[in-house]
């Protein structure tokens, strides 16, 4: 049996879609909503609950086999971990945002970036003809240009609905983020044959497609 960690909210619903639609019977999990770890012998499927910034590190540590987490999570992370497959479904992306009608900062500049990926600001930035002071922030990112904490906002966009009722837009797509299937080292030679099969499945899948 795989000990799998999906996390909760958006990327655990394309999770659990792409696995529903490689063939898993998760029917199990629609049970106690409190619970956050679920035997499914049908499926072959341990699964635990996890909040998706807490994922990365119960697989990296052993504590799960494999996990579903944001590519936009796993590049904040230094864990050791293999990322083997990006998963069928629903993709968002990273953008620079800012107010309405505003323009990337000109060379040279210097702004206030907030950004709930900071790793990842950091590297992106690098390559920019201007700098930014990052903000690292965990939530309610879109009020920090609105009430003039910062300049932009580096997050992620799905449909653009809260940007624009913000009175925000993209200004740069930064890079599409896609769901990632990661996996334990150790787990990786231990259950290949498991894992292959499970990786086989998903990228088998009709989800999104």
């Amino acid at each position: 049996m795989i000990r799998i960690a999906l996390p909760k909210g958006r990327t655990g619903t394309v999770a659990r879609a792409a696995l529903a639609g490689a063939g898993y019977d998760l029917s199990g999990l629609d049970g106690d909503g409190r619970s956050l770890r679920h035997r499914l012998p049908a499926a072959g499927l341990e699964v635990l609950l996890l909040k998706d910034r807490d994922l990365p590190l119960y697989v990296e540590r052993g504590i799960a086999d494999c996990g579903v987490v944001g590519r936009d999570i796993l590049e904040e992370v230094d864990g050791d971990l293999l990322a083997p497959l990006e998963l069928p479904g629903s993709r968002c992306r990273l953008s620079l945002i800012g107010p309405r009608g505003s323009r990337p900062p000109a060379p040279g500049g210097q702004v206030r970036l907030a950004t709930k990926y900071p790793r990842t600001a950091e590297r992106w930035l690098a390559r920019q003809a201007w700098s930014a002071e990052i903000l690292e922030l965990s939530g309610s990112i879109e009020l920090a240009p609105v009430l003039g904490l910062a300049d932009f906002v580096l997050d992620i966009v799905e449909t653009g609905a809260t940007l624009a009722a913000h009175g925000l837009e993209e200004l740069v797509q930064v890079r599409e983020i896609a769901p990632c299937l990661i996996v334990h080292r150790a787990a990786w030679q231990t259950l290949r044959g498991e894992l292959g099969d499970l990786i086989g499945r998903l990228e088998g899948a009709e989800v999104g497609r």
